[in-house]
């Protein structure tokens, strides 16, 4: 595997990983993260988490027949930057809602998504050069 395909892999694998861990925590967790992110329920946790179970499905298949293309590796980063504004309108819009740690958790989850963006971006611009 070349390098530029090492570093595209290794971002959608982390990815991958991550939005799993993070719909399996969320599912798992769901009646205690309501109240920290100001929710009535947990109901919302749980289509978030089955979206991103999804995903991380998807990014998985990705990642195990190696089989980049540019627009599904093109909509996966356009999906990851929409996830760090979608973070960023959320704290804006609830601040007050939002208890302490759930203002630590929705911004870390945002800084990490927009790493795995930039580098996935990063691998799919040496790919495709």
């Amino acid at each position: 595997m070349t390098p530029d395909k090492t570093l595209l892999h290794r971002a959608l694998a982390w990815n991958a990983g991550f939005s799993g861990l993070s719909a399996i925590v969320m599912t798992a967790g769901a009646t205690w993260l309501a109240p920290q992110l100001g929710l009535s329920g947990p109901l919302p946790i749980y289509v978030v988490a089955g979206g991103l179970a999804v995903f991380a499905l998807q990014l998985g298949n990705i990642v195990r027949t190696r089989n980049y293309r540019r627009w599904e590796i093109s909509s996966i980063i356009a999906g990851d930057l929409a996830w760090v504004a979608g973070s960023v309108i959320l704290v804006a819009m609830y601040f007050e809602r939002l208890t302490v740690t759930g203002l630590f958790i929705v911004d870390a989850v945002a800084l990490i998504v927009l790493i795995f963006a930039i580098q996935q971006l990063r691998g799919l611009r040496l790919l495709c050069t």
